[in-house]
């Protein structure tokens, strides 16, 4: 069953952040090299409050067998209680548009590669946008449960 259309995955990284780090950290969520598959890590940059300069990096999967292999890797690394989480908040992670929104601490990740759920806009950010037919609200919401459910 196909579960997400595309994911997009990112994290920004301030002048006081390791942007090699954390550039690490989002290949490491990756489960297959991005070279190997043609696939782009995008490094944007903005300026911020007092000319600081904020890096956007980020990975867009789109193809089926990535995006699945990106979720089984993902499901493994969540615990029974971080799944029970994320299908307990499926209503407020998902957005008018189908979008499910899940965050992890950055920190976490990029020092330690453990995956802790956050709130913060200090994380990584992933945008699945969820395959639903038809395409509303109550589908999406049943098929992100089964994705997260716990086993």
């Amino acid at each position: 069953m196909k579960s997400f259309h595309h994911i997009a995955l990112s994290v920004f990284a301030k002048p006081e952040d390791d942007a090699a780090k954390l550039a690490q950290g989002l290949r490491a969520l990756i489960p297959f090299s991005l070279e190997d598959e043609h696939l782009v890590l995008e490094d944007h940059r903005a300026k911020g409050f007092n000319e600081r300069t904020i890096h956007t990096m980020s990975v867009h999967l789109i193809k089926d067998r990535h995006i699945n292999a990106f979720v089984d890797s993902f499901l493994q690394r969540l615990s029974r209680q971080q799944r029970i989480q994320l299908t307990q908040e499926a209503e407020s992670r998902l957005d008018s548009e189908i979008m499910f929104f899940i965050r992890i601490d950055k920190d976490l990740w990029a020092n330690e590669r453990i995956v802790q759920l956050t709130d913060s806009g200090n994380c990584y950010h992933f945008k699945c946008h969820v395959s639903a037919f038809p395409s509303k609200r109550e589908v999406a919401l049943d098929v992100v449960t089964k994705v997260f459910k716990p086993d």
